[in-house]
């Protein structure tokens, strides 16, 4: 199967769109279920928004609240030799699906912000235990640490509702990007159109479609799901046939953009 393609380095597919309700929660849950299903493990979905992300609240249990802080605050322990993935047991929140969560903060009261420097150190440590890292992020293009996100990104991912405005900012932002030197990023992204109501104007949504082929690589279509559109907890094993196919195709069209940025690298080299 295409999706198990290996990587001779951990690649990191960040999930952006600076429209609040674009769907990037729930895609990168559903990206990293679907890549660890049929990968069988070493992927990890990580909330990266500067505030408060809800990625902890969409994934299935756990058995403690730690976070991002909280591994960020003995990051050095897993700096040394003697470092094991077991070790991050108490701060990555195992999924059914055998990938795991590390979600944001949400302790009232702690003001800590992930920078770009924190950023960097984390996806260092977490590159040793992790093949595919699926990072979600906030709405705010000048936050260190989504900039951070999207300039270690080996694919981006641009999660859009049928919706004209969440649609034109995802667009907005590729443009953006394409500006800051990012071209190659853009050009190998996937962008995924998700049905978030189950009556859909298929005009629209044609028009989405054709607008992001233009820019992007590829173009994934999500039907409507009640169980992504109700906010509650997320398990993959729940999950319709019809979603679980088209999530699958997502995952496959990631594995190919991250095959075709490999390939282009050595080609080069």
């Amino acid at each position: 199967m295409r999706v198990l393609r290996t990587f001779d380095a951990p690649q990191r597919v960040v999930v952006a769109n600076p429209k609040g309700g674009a769907g990037k929660t729930p895609m990168t849950l559903g990206l990293a279920a679907s890549l660890g299903w049929y990968r069988g493990g070493y992927t990890l979905a990580w909330d990266n928004n500067e505030t408060r992300g809800t990625l902890g609240l969409r994934a299935e249990e756990a058995a403690h609240d730690r976070n991002v802080v909280d591994l960020l605050a003995s990051i050095d322990a897993f700096l040394g030799a003697r470092a094991s993935v077991g070790g991050l047991g108490g701060f990555v929140r195992p999924q059914s699906a055998h990938f795991d969560v590390l979600a944001s903060d949400d302790v009232p009261g702690r003001m800590d912000v992930i920078d770009g420097n924190s950023f960097y150190k984390l996806a260092d440590v977490l590159g040793r235990f992790y093949r595919l890292i699926v990072i979600d992020t906030g709405n705010n293009v000048r936050a260190p640490g989504w900039w951070a996100a999207t300039s270690a990104a080996d694919c981006l991912v641009i999660p859009t509702t049928v919706r004209a405005d969440v649609a034109e900012t995802g667009l907005w932002m590729l443009h953006h990007l394409a500006r800051l030197g990012r071209g190659d990023l853009v050009r190998n992204a996937v962008a995924v159109v998700t049905c978030a109501d189950p009556k859909v104007d298929a005009g629209l949504l044609a028009a989405i479609v054709d607008r992001y082929r233009e820019v992007v690589r590829e173009v994934v279509v999500i039907p409507f799901d009640y169980r992504l559109s109700a906010g509650d907890r997320v398990s993959y094993r729940d999950l319709g046939p019809a979603l679980r196919r088209s999530l699958l195709a997502a995952a496959v069209a990631v594995v190919e953009s991250l095959a075709q940025r490999t390939d282009e690298g050595v080609r080069r080299s």
